[in-house]
């Protein structure tokens, strides 16, 4: 099951029920925006995502069908969480995480194998960029 929104705004209702449950993905459709509006609470949401699910059960998701999500990819691959927030989540987000969440976990999830050098690598220039510094 892949619940969309990650169940906000009852995001800790969601993480009990994912954590018991293996099969229960986090779509971050609602979540992603944050990252440019609200960019602490987008790293306090994410934080306590990737405490109680992990980087593997969390998939991308734009919830928007007219644009080009990729202002939020380029936001997202740039994200560092704030120092205040990984100590006191205890959590932090690598590249290969970046690109599990942006779509090798899809990929995964499905049974795809993803274009270019398999399903365990990046399979768009936005999974294969580096982060900026």
């Amino acid at each position: 099951f892949i619940v969309d929104h990650c169940g906000l705004p009852r995001l800790e209702d969601f993480c009990w029920i994912a954590a018991q449950e293996p099969n229960v993905y986090g779509g971050l459709s609602v979540v992603m925006p944050f990252i440019h509006a609200k960019p602490h609470y987008f790293a306090e949401v994410l934080a306590e995502l990737l405490w109680w699910l992990g980087e593997d059960r969390l998939m991308f998701q734009s919830d928007y069908a007219l644009w080009s999500p990729k202002w939020l990819i380029d936001k997202f691959m740039a994200f560092e969480f704030p120092q205040d927030v990984k100590e006191q989540r205890g959590v932090d987000l690598t590249l290969e995480g970046k690109r599990k969440i942006l779509g090798l976990n899809a990929a995964k999830l499905y049974d795809l194998t993803a274009p270019g050098q398999g399903a365990e690598r990046g399979f768009t220039e936005a999974l294969k960029a580096p982060v900026p510094a």
